[in-house]
């Protein structure tokens, strides 16, 4: 058996109840790395479990006899995991293992640091209130504080832990700070491995209203935990009691759909910046020379003044890049939810402060030992965080190094545009927050998930690290809450939600699963075919838009994709007949023109192909596509001297490799061998092979029009020669 699949081996025998042969793997992999902690819990609970299957096979009545085992095979699990845990951490780069190696070597217990951490709070509390020097104490609990953080990150299983950090998140003797570093421990935490206490603490935490900042990453942390151990979280019965309480309070059920919310919209994060990165800024760089020039030639003072109002001309430059069109989708996916912030601060993780994954979580605070701003630098921060009070932690140390780092020329540049980047995000919370019933909940939980988001795609180390955010989060089927989730107004927000953004493989089993109740919903149906449509199942597509067609008269962007997809299956008949019906609807539709005959040339109908290509070139005379169209339909109709007229008129302005194997085409066809091949000739310079496929592609066609197959293989050979 291979070392990595006997972890999988034993927990598919404790699923399956053969938990004889569990104990005995566990026990090997027990010894073989040494672990006389797991030996001895094993050990017990084999005990237990023999003694159970005894007092059973002489007949005995046990009522608790299914709630042990249930026991017995989570710690089996529990056992397990740390097993599994302890050997990839032996020798793997992953941050988690290399944090666990080194705790392993200091070898400090989480009762001594967080003593030692609130007798520093404390003289750090006194040296404050009478103005002393705290740096030294702040360095010291600033290592602390990643110590403790790294501790409770990588603990497993361990219940003990899990009283010590509920004491010290609920105790004001450690400040503010260090308790929600705990709680963001356990968040992190419920990323990686299963652990029970872990889970039940974070229920505690959140039931017990501490605080939004607290409840928010509380809850984040349960909703991840389901997702990802969905079938563990089911065996434990105290667990799935308290997710039924949960579930049955109305301020808790609007939280958790708002959670699961978040985190799907975090599938936006990426898109936002792929479209910044990749069409916005070289938009933008392309742009700004034009700018300059238009400014200058206008008013010579207007860039020392920074006079850029609303300008006409300004605004027609915009315009004319599409530019504008980006801006807005930007704008109203930031309406949405969505994060530009990722972008803006993406480039600045790489200070050797991130290197750490606690500092990722590090509630932000001026006096950081790492940051060493001027008293200006310290106020313009002040003034920026003031107004961005919904930016992430790690995003305000971000700001604070770069501050730190710039000419002062920059700074006020960078402070103007932040400025009015955060006042802008502020009024947005401000208009959400009249919809909110919970707005500083919702704020805290927002943060939260961008905290981890941007831990996982921007560390870096990324690459060892188990993103959860590169699947979406399996709402339906989260145990106990999922109920809440699959009810229809969350499945219709979210199935939207994934469609606007054209996610249609995440948008289509959420379309059908409303489709159960709603058989005779014709967007449903639509939705379902563009969904099949996108993802090229065009069958699946046909059927879905027939049977909205079925449903009600079909409006004219059901018949343009009943046709596209008939186009797409080769059905150029049925393509072409629902062409017709939309040009009884709108006559002088080009694009219907042009794919009305394109289906009527594939399918034969030459005269009919050439009836449309006729008024398509009348609507618009100069279109070049229209006039390859109609030479083309002219050829295949044998109107060679028609088709050379129009072939004429192409030539004479800018052709392309094509025209010129289409005439060559026409001149083959009309039995001048040395024209076509002068044309042909002109194709093939670029690449003959590219040409030769064309050319055989075509040949069909030539040989029903009366050009000798033998003939034009020959001329192929010949014209491969020139090479």
């Amino acid at each position: 058996m291979q070392e990595k699949s006997i972890y999988t081996e034993i927990y598919n025998l404790v699923d399956s109840y053969n938990l004889s042969r569990a104990f005995d793997l566990l026990k090997k992999e027990a010894n073989a790395i040494n672990d006389r902690e797991a030996l001895a819990e094993l050990e017990k609970l084999w005990s237990t479990y023999r003694y159970m299957a005894e007092y059973m096979t002489r007949g005995q009545q046990d009522n608790t006899r299914p709630e042990v085992v249930t026991d017995i095979s989570e710690s089996l699990l529990a056992i397990n995991d740390k097993l599994k845990r302890d050997k990839i951490a032996v020798d793997s780069s992953d941050p988690y293992s290399e944090t666990l190696r080194y705790l392993k070597l200091s070898n400090k217990k989480l009762t001594d640091l967080l003593t030692r951490y609130a007798d520093l709070y404390s003289a750090y509390t006194l040296a404050s209130a009478v103005e002393n020097d705290t740096k030294e104490l702040t360095v010291e609990m600033g290592d602390l504080s990643k110590q403790i953080f790294n501790t409770v990150w990588t603990s497993i299983n361990d219940k003990n832990m899990g009283e010590q950090v509920y004491t010290a998140i609920v105790s004001e003797k450690y400040g503010e700070m260090l308790p929600l570093l705990l709680v963001n421990a356990l968040l992190l935490s419920s990323t990686y491995y299963f652990d029970r206490y872990k889970l039940q603490l974070l229920l505690r935490l959140y039931s017990e209203e501490i605080s939004d900042a607290v409840s928010a990453r509380a809850l984040l942390g349960i909703v991840l935990f389901l997702n990802k151990f969905p079938e563990r979280v089911k065996r434990i019965k105290d667990i799935t009691l308290r997710l039924e309480d949960l579930k049955d309070n109305l301020l808790s059920y609007q939280r958790i759909k708002d959670t699961v919310l978040s985190i799907i919209r975090t599938r936006d994060t990426d898109r936002v910046s792929a479209k910044m990165k990749d069409e916005v800024i070289p938009e933008i760089m392309k742009i700004s020379p034009e700018f300059i020039r238009r400014m200058r030639e206008a008013d010579p003072e207007s860039l020392e003044n920074g006079a850029l109002e609303n300008n006409p001309e300004w605004e027609e430059i915009l315009e004319n890049s599409g530019l504008t069109d980006k801006l807005k989708d930007l704008t109203e996916m930031q309406n949405e939810g969505a994060d530009l912030m990722m972008v803006a601060f993406s480039n600045l993780k790489q200070f050797p402060f991130f290197n750490y994954p606690a500092n990722w979580f590090l509630p932000f605070y001026l006096d950081h030992p790492e940051i060493s701003s001027t008293e200006e630098d310290k106020a313009i921060l002040s003034r920026l965080l003031e107004v961005g009070d919904s930016v992430c932690e790690s995003d305000k140390y971000s700001l604070a190094f770069a501050l730190s780092k710039m000419p002062q020329s920059q700074k006020q540049l960078m402070t103007t545009q932040l400025d009015a980047q955060f006042a802008q995000m502020k009024e947005l919370m401000k208009e959400k927050d009249l919809h909110l019933s919970q707005p500083k909940f919702n704020e805290e939980l927002t943060k939260s998930v961008r905290e981890l988001y941007r831990f996982y795609k921007l560390f870096r180390k990324k690459n060892t690290l188990a993103d959860p955010f590169i699947e979406p989060v399996n709402f339906l089927d989260l145990p106990v809450i999922g109920s809440l989730a699959s009810e229809q107004e969350m499945v219709e927000i979210i199935a939207e939600f994934y469609f606007k953004r054209k996610y249609y493989s995440d948008a289509l089993p959420l379309f059908i699963l409303l489709l159960e109740n709603n058989q005779d919903d014709t967007s449903l149906w639509e939705k379902i075919g563009f969904c099949y449509q996108s993802m090229k199942f065009y069958e699946k597509a046909l059927e879905s838009y027939i049977r909205a067609e079925f449903l009600k008269t079909p409006s004219s962007w059901l018949l343009k994709r009943i046709a596209y997809v008939n186009r797409r299956l080769g059905n150029y008949a049925t393509a072409a007949e629902y062409y017709r019906r939309l040009l009884e609807r709108d006559s002088e539709d080009l694009s219907l023109l042009l794919n009305a005959a394109y289906c009527e040339l594939e399918s034969g109908n030459a005269t009919e192909a050439l009836e449309h290509y006729y008024h398509a070139n009348y609507i618009n005379p100069d279109d070049k596509n229209v006039l390859r169209a109609l030479a083309w339909g002219e050829f295949l109709n044998k109107n060679f001297q028609k088709s050379e007229k129009y072939y004429e008129r192409i030539l004479s302005s800018s052709p392309s490799p094509s025209d010129f194997l289409n005439v060559g085409h026409l001149e083959l066809v009309k039995g001048d061998m040395l024209k076509a091949a002068t044309y042909y000739r002109k194709t093939a310079k670029e690449s003959y092979e590219d040409f030769r496929k064309t050319f055989l592609a075509d040949l069909p066609v030539l040989t029903s029009l009366g050009v000798s197959s033998v003939d034009a293989h020959i001329l192929l050979d010949a014209l491969n020669m020139d090479e």
